[in-house]
């Protein structure tokens, strides 16, 4: 479909839910009438996540984009700054919006979620050297992720259903195990907010740490359950987290060490594999189609809206295309 054929379709999905499900909850800051509606902030905002068919490729070029071609569309388009005000403001929206369109997509209970956590660059490691203390405060080193290595920034942890629309995901330091994150999504699941240690080894000598890390942010995208099983690789293994998954209701599904005495044969190996597709997929069009390694904020809270834009538009994007009957993941021709 062309821009304004997006646009219209976009914001005409958005608007409605808007008016059905917040119209008249949303707190406003500040007073005076509002220039733009908040409907037409969460379509500009939306829209801005698209890096392929797009005139833009930052939030940057968006905005001036807009203002030059755009008041067709939105006559009363806000500056840079006042924009970025409102999308924040907005943060909890994209939430829930990411949440309903993955309920549109899946009315049933599914058979499984994949979940997977992912390096959330925030620079590089010279410039975190130079600059650290400024900008990325909040933010740590870390290795991990499909390249390996040591970054600086954070971690992603996200659950995705088998045909990848994301139900759930939070953020949490770049040096906390991922089955820490796992705990904390299943935990927010079923409505704790607490993590547990796992249970002592036989010799007392495995336990990583003495007490648990802080809560990975925001508690609130942690989503609802489409399943109780789960699906991740061995990096969420260890039979003394076993227990912890039992207690948060859930089955995790990972590989246990290749050297273990019960350990998976090739083909069972192979078959786990193609299960876990999905996640894998997911973060693929997550970093081509709406720019995951390029989240450059200058606040947490300006990260954190950055993602659920991100994730809601991503939702949206597989929403749109089985609305017109084609592939799920064709981002990369949705926009044409």
């Amino acid at each position: 479909m062309d821009l304004d054929t997006f646009l219209t379709t976009v914001y005409v999905i958005v608007d409605d839910w808007y008016k059905a499900e917040l119209d008249g909850r949303v707190k406003r800051r500040g007073g005076g009438k509002q220039a733009m509606t908040d409907s037409e902030v969460l379509t500009v905002a939306l829209a801005g996540q698209w890096r392929w068919g797009v005139p833009w490729q930052s939030e940057r070029g968006l905005v001036r984009y807009m203002q030059t071609h755009g008041r067709g569309w939105f006559p009363a388009m806000l500056g840079r700054s006042a924009f970025n005000q409102r999308v924040r403001n907005l943060w909890g929206v994209f939430v829930r919006l990411q949440q309903t369109l993955a309920d549109w997509l899946e009315p049933t209970v599914v058979a499984y979620e994949c979940v997977d956590c992912v390096p959330l660059r925030a620079c590089s490691l010279a410039q975190s050297r130079r600059e650290h203390g400024h900008w990325w405060w909040w933010s740590g080193y870390g290795h991990g992720g499909t390249q390996g290595g040591a970054y600086f920034g954070d971690q992603l942890g996200m659950s995705v259903t088998r045909q990848g629309s994301i139900t759930g995901w939070l953020v949490s330091d770049a040096c906390v195990d991922d089955r820490w994150v796992l705990q904390a999504l299943l935990r927010l699941r079923v409505g704790q907010s607490t993590l547990t240690l796992p249970a002592s080894s036989a010799s007392g000598k495995n336990r990583a740490v003495n007490t648990p890390p802080s809560l990975p942010q925001p508690a609130v995208a942690a989503g609802h359950a489409f399943s109780s099983t789960y699906v991740a690789d061995g990096g969420f293994n260890g039979a003394r987290w076993q227990t912890i998954w039992q207690d948060c209701a859930a089955t995790v599904l990972t590989p246990p060490p290749r050297n273990a005495p019960d350990a998976w044969s090739r083909p069972l190996r192979r078959w786990h594999r193609r299960l876990r597709q999905p996640i894998e997929t997911a973060f693929a069009h997550l970093t081509t189609a709406f720019s995951l390694a390029r989240v450059r904020a200058h606040s947490r809270w300006g990260q954190l809206t950055c993602l659920a834009a991100m994730f809601a538009a991503y939702n949206l994007g597989l929403w749109l295309n089985r609305w017109h009957g084609r592939p799920l993941h064709a981002f990369s021709t949705l926009l044409c």
